[in-house]
């Protein structure tokens, strides 16, 4: 939690209710400890999305399809391909995608972001919520596959707050966050992207592809 927990409570009273598969997504990952994205952040995506009405989308780390549910609905006439390395999750993820009613929208991809796609696949957003030590291998692998004036969207780049720390007291998590932070710094200062970085959830990282 990076924001005052009164401050995050009433942000999130404020977002509007979900569907009922949304919602009971939310309640198993919950129970289950799955990871998924803060309601406040996938709000901020969602209003983006019906901004920018992407067409072409690239999600790494699907999960059980969550996030993937979200930005399918945000933007209507997307095809989203997403990438998952967990076999039980993917099952899972299908499953959901058919009941929201999109599936036949979105490419799902089992097996290691980190292999990579052919050429031919081509984005306007990368969405990347997977393992974050690896953010800028996918970054440096996947923004070659980004149009210009693509969107670059990271989640959990706060880390708990943790990267504003001079000495993390957790040594187990200390690497993690040392990774987190200078993928931070990297994208600042990254040449073929603008970015800002969003107090909003556990942190996004937001990004435009610059237009030669």
């Amino acid at each position: 939690m990076i924001t005052e927990p009164k401050i995050s409570n009433y942000i999130e009273t404020l977002i509007p209710a979900r569907g009922e598969l949304l919602t009971q997504l939310e309640a198993e990952a919950k129970v289950e400890r799955i990871p998924i994205i803060q309601l406040p952040s996938i709000q901020f995506m969602r209003t983006l999305f019906l901004a920018y009405e992407p067409k072409r989308v690239l999600e790494i780390g699907t999960a059980i399809g969550y996030s993937t549910i979200w930005l399918a609905e945000a933007a209507p006439m997307a095809r989203i391909t997403t990438m998952e390395i967990d076999k039980e999750r993917t099952n899972r993820a299908r499953n959901n995608f058919e009941k929201a009613g999109v599936r036949d929208r979105i490419e799902l991809i089992e097996g290691d972001a980190g292999e990579g796609l052919p050429s031919h696949y081509r984005f306007d957003c990368l969405f990347l919520d997977a393992a974050k030590g690896q953010y800028r291998s996918h970054l440096d692998l996947y923004l070659p596959h980004l149009e210009p004036g693509g969107i670059v969207i990271c989640d959990n780049v706060l880390f708990q707050g943790l990267v504003a720390e001079e000495v993390v007291e957790n040594k187990r998590l200390a690497p993690m966050v040392k990774k987190i932070h200078d993928f931070n710094q990297y994208m600042m200062n990254h040449s073929e992207l603008d970015s800002s970085l969003i107090p909003i959830g556990d942190g996004i990282l937001f990004s435009v592809k610059k237009k030669k």
